[in-house]
């Protein structure tokens, strides 16, 4: 079944709805929840990714954000993203226990695929001491340092150590590992958790 998804212009104003596989292919803009996970403990500030599939049909095998998904037309954006997180890593959040982190608009297209995302950013201040379960879209979630992935992303170091939280392994992560999001995306979401806990 192919999803139907509100359509936006360029300053993000409703416009339609289309097809999911036509927004796609038209590469016309639309939502997405995106949802990262964040640890505080007596060490450091953590960052959650999650393993994409092998067989997903874009960007197999890379790493992304905890948990995301294109918002149905019609859907408010944060229960479809509470939606998104119980299918994607088995997680039941509560709509008041995520976090605001703002909007940023991203141009992922690959190929065929035109991917022009409003991404609606929330956090996700995690306890570590739930489970995750894993839906078929993914294929593990990892952890790793927030200060060392900045040095990543900032390019003053090649990779970042991660501790897969399933598998129980650890392992090196780098950009060319990562779905091609910007580098001002993941800076993005880097103030956004420093300043959240700062705040705390």
């Amino acid at each position: 079944m192919n999803e139907k998804l509100t359509i936006f212009n360029e300053q993000e104003q409703p416009i339609g709805v289309k097809s999911r596989e036509d927004i796609h292919r038209d590469g016309d803009w639309h939502e997405t929840f995106q949802c990262w996970f964040y640890e505080v403990n007596q060490e450091d500030i953590f960052l959650y990714f999650q393993k994409r599939a092998e067989d997903k049909k874009d960007f197999p095998g890379l790493y992304d954000i905890t948990a995301a998904g294109h918002i149905e037309a019609g859907e408010r954006v944060v229960m479809g993203g509470v939606r998104e997180i119980e299918e994607e890593i088995g997680v039941n959040v509560s709509p008041s226990d995520l976090i605001e982190a703002g909007t940023f608009k991203q141009d992922l297209s690959d190929g065929n695929l035109k991917d022009k995302e409003i991404c609606r950013v929330f956090l996700f201040n995690w306890d570590g001491e739930r489970t995750f379960s894993i839906g078929e879209e993914v294929a593990d979630v990892v952890k790793v340092a927030l200060h060392s992935f900045k040095e990543v992303v900032n390019g003053e170091v090649a990779s970042v150590s991660f501790h897969s939280v399933l598998a129980e392994q650890e392992g090196f992560l780098s950009m060319d590992q990562l779905v091609p999001h910007d580098r001002a995306y993941y800076q993005f979401i880097i103030k956004a958790i420093t300043e959240n806990v700062e705040k705390l």
